[in-house]
């Protein structure tokens, strides 16, 4: 067995936003979950290779043990009891000190970007790599009070799942991150890291560990390279595909126009990028409209759903969000004569009875991602989300590309820049977004010259980061992730690994997978090698 996820019986939510992190690295063959008291090896080579422990208190230090032996390695997430803390070198000195007014970040429209006064800031110690941000505001607002162009959730105060788990210093350990306030004001530590000869474990403060941000790229190095000459490790899935040194998304979400998206789509086709566009169906379509989207479909690129009437975390239930993604559909399959299998959310706004909803319409996968809502569809590592079956897939793609955000930087793209720059480093697909304009909206932009120069920096930044980026049209990158979620990887009982490939033909989402067909392989990796399936 692989990984098993161990947690108390009420936390069960929590094990399942765990549980659907691991299996987006890890895949679903190497991870289950189970309760502290149902968990009873019968012998030490029914151990799992590796466990995630949330929250565990003193009653589960023999549990904790087996994993602090004969070259094991575990993850804690959460507040430990004080003698497991003792154990990891740490000291729990009581609840979190972190108030509202520490974690959250005020609208101030003057400044670039609205943060946090604590932020999570990791030291220069890396043993288990990099974490991709050395600093992570608690909370950031690039625009209102709703999207962070950097990628990353929230970490709010006084939350049980999403927060801070305790006040904890170490006494032993390894510091790895600390969380900081102004005037040199310190909350503890974040992340830490108990070497021992014959074991490792790695702590995060938070229940749900660093699921929503770029940081979980620790998670996979951890488990799946280090110290893998005297330590159990477990392969792991790479997100970018075999042969690319980064992968982007590019898409206009139309919510009040599309024709005038053509002068980007010229624009990224001088430059040899396909465009995607997120379709709003209840517009009133002129043939102008039509034509767009012909042409961008012409071009290579792709049209997803973006809902019928863009309503509202989907129109607030599931009857709701059902009517709202079979009715957008229905209308872009009779228009465009191809299937229609993703969507990309109206607002970011993923309640969970919606993502069921796109399920059990027949949807494969959604595009979503926010910091101000539905935290557990943020991800930090794109594939399967949580409480939803069938499965379905996520992609967070939160950088938008606004006039109102390139003004308050000061007429710079160098927020989007650094979020690719990010992306690259933790493996992660890259997703930004702009708008066609409408005679209502420009969303910022002074006119359409200056939101194509903006466009033109940014995609010359990317070019001259990686020389070979992998940029698929929207539903040719979601196929691939589905793909990605069905393949095969596992460390038999020998030791040797085993990893299946799945063919295009085999999945729901052939007519767009096999578009990437040879183009687009998976890449386990495993004991710092790398592996094409």
């Amino acid at each position: 067995m692989g990984i098993v996820v161990l947690h108390h019986p009420g936390d069960h939510w929590v094990a399942e936003v765990v549980h659907a992190a691991l299996c987006r690295s890890f895949t679903v063959a190497q991870v289950r979950r189970c309760h502290y008291t149902e968990f009873a090896p019968a012998s030490p080579s029914e151990v799992p290779r590796a466990a995630v422990l949330i929250h565990p208190d003193d009653a589960q230090l023999d549990t904790l043990s087996r994993f602090m032996s004969a070259g094991r390695k575990a993850l804690v997430f959460g507040r430990p009891g004080d003698a497991a803390a003792d154990r990891l070198g740490l000291q729990v000195r009581g609840p979190s000190r972190i108030t509202p007014a520490d974690a959250d970040a005020r609208l101030d429209r003057r400044e670039p970007c609205n943060v946090s006064p604590v932020a999570v800031r990791y030291t220069s110690h890396r043993p288990a790599g990099v974490a991709a941000y050395s600093e992570r505001p608690l909370c950031r607002f690039d625009f209102e009070l709703e999207w962070n162009n950097l990628g990353f959730g929230r970490i709010p105060a006084q939350d049980a799942v999403w927060g801070i788990a305790a006040d904890v210093v170490a006494s032993g350990a390894d510091v790895l991150a600390t969380l900081d306030g102004p005037d040199d004001a310190t909350f503890g530590v974040y992340a830490a890291i108990a070497d021992r000869d014959d074991h490792a474990v790695l702590w995060f403060n938070r229940a749900v560990g660093p699921v929503d941000s770029l940081e979980w790229r620790l998670i996979e190095r951890f488990l799946g390279d280090y110290r893998h000459e005297e330590l159990t490790s477990l392969p792991y899935l790479a997100e970018i595909p075999a042969g690319f040194d980064a992968a982007v998304t590019m898409r206009l979400d139309c919510d009040e126009a599309v024709a005038t998206a053509l002068p980007l789509l010229e624009l990224y086709a001088d430059h040899g990028r396909p465009l995607s566009l997120a379709i709003l169906t209840g517009l009133e379509m002129t043939a102008g409209d039509l034509a767009a989207m012909d042409r961008v479909l012409a071009a290579g690129g792709a049209v997803v759903s973006h809902s019928q009437r863009h309503m509202p975390n989907w129109g607030g239930s599931h009857a709701a969000a059902l009517a709202e993604a079979t009715q957008s559909r229905r209308w872009l399959e009779a228009r465009t004569g191809r299937s229609i299998r993703f969507a990309v959310s109206p607002f970011h706004q993923n309640p969970p009875y919606a993502v069921q909803a796109l399920a059990d319409a027949g949807y494969a996968g959604f595009v979503g991602g926010i910091i101000a809502n539905d935290p557990e569809y943020v991800l930090g590592r794109a594939g399967r989300v949580p409480f939803c079956q069938p499965a379905i897939v996520s992609h967070s793609a939160q950088s938008m590309l606004h006039g109102d955000c390139y003004h308050r930087y000061g007429n710079t793209i160098a927020p989007h820049a650094d979020s690719f720059d990010h992306h690259m480093a933790a493996g992660t697909t890259f997703g930004y977004l702009d708008h066609p304009f409408s005679t209502r909206y420009q969303y910022g932009w002074h006119d359409e010259a200056e939101r194509l120069a903006a466009h033109a920096a940014l995609l010359a930044h990317m070019a001259g980061r990686a020389e070979r980026i992998w940029w698929p049209a929207l539903d040719e990158a979601m196929a691939f992730l589905v793909r990605r979620d069905v393949a095969l990887v596992e460390i038999d009982e020998t030791g040797t690994l085993r990893t299946a490939w799945p063919e295009a033909e085999s999945l729901a989402t052939a007519d767009v997978a096999s578009k990437a067909d040879g183009v687009a392989r998976g890449v386990v990796c495993w004991k710092d090698e790398r592996h094409v399936v």
